[in-house]
């Protein structure tokens, strides 16, 4: 019986080992993709972490909300953090955010923005809207983990679709994957 359950036991080591090993999603919408070069077949295919929830998300997470890089950020954190009038939001769990994040930025968690969320009209309160006046509202730039992660471009959607102007909003879409790629400072937050 003990053999047995080795055997299955190993069984299910190769099974997962193999799970692991095979290709997931692009996106939501598309496996793989197939092109043609010079007459030839080309795939590309995608491994990693499976998706959903980790699908690649778009440049645009909403029309007339701008997606912005590294440079982008210092030049906010300059002229926007600096001076009270704007926020760097990471959209992460705050285990996450705790863990490590951009220097300046502040966690408030896409879930918390969903329409469903019975806080969420107090926390566009303390983003600035006052009684659905967006005119104080702060200027937002949006992170998550990067390029595979849901979570900013959902936050910038649900503040878009709550009416939060999409000129106050930018999204960064390479996150804290690619911030530190670019080998960028990072903090641990309390």
């Amino acid at each position: 019986m003990i053999k047995g359950l080795c055997l299955s036991a190993s069984a299910a080591i190769v099974m997962a080992t193999s799970l692991c090993a095979q290709s997931t999603r692009i996106s939501e919408d598309r496996d793989a993709f197939s092109f043609s070069l010079n007459g030839t077949s080309v795939r590309i295919e995608r491994s990693g972490p499976a998706c959903p929830p980790a699908c690649l998300q778009p440049m645009l997470a909403a029309p007339g909300v701008s997606t912005i890089g590294e440079l982008e950020i210092l030049d906010f954190l300059d002229l926007f953090v600096s001076a009270g009038q704007g926020l760097l939001v990471d959209a992460r769990l705050p285990d996450a955010y705790g863990a490590e994040t951009i220097p300046g930025a502040v966690n408030v968690p896409a879930a918390t923005l969903r329409p469903g969320n019975q806080y969420r009209d107090d926390l566009l309160n303390a983003l600035g809207v006052r009684n659905g006046d967006f005119s104080g509202a702060y200027d937002l730039v949006i992170f998550d983990g990067g390029a595979d992660a849901p979570d900013a471009a959902e936050a910038v959607r649900d503040l878009v679709g709550a009416g939060y102007p999409a000129t106050k909003l930018k999204y960064y879409r390479g996150g804290l994957t690619a911030w530190t790629t670019a080998g960028l400072s990072t903090v641990r937050s309390q």
